[in-house]
């Protein structure tokens, strides 16, 4: 799973213990979305 810095918006393959931004220095990181898309049923 990518994980995703708000700041800059830069994708982070792997969070090896620290929670800054290699890029940055943010420390706001969210985990990013998959890339396959769900069909959800309405009935």
């Amino acid at each position: 799973m990518a994980y995703m810095c708000v700041h800059c918006g830069k994708k982070i393959k792997q969070l090896d213990g620290f929670v800054r931004c290699q890029y940055c220095g943010s420390r706001v990181i969210v985990k990013g979305r998959s890339s396959v898309a769900k069909e959800i049923k309405t009935d």
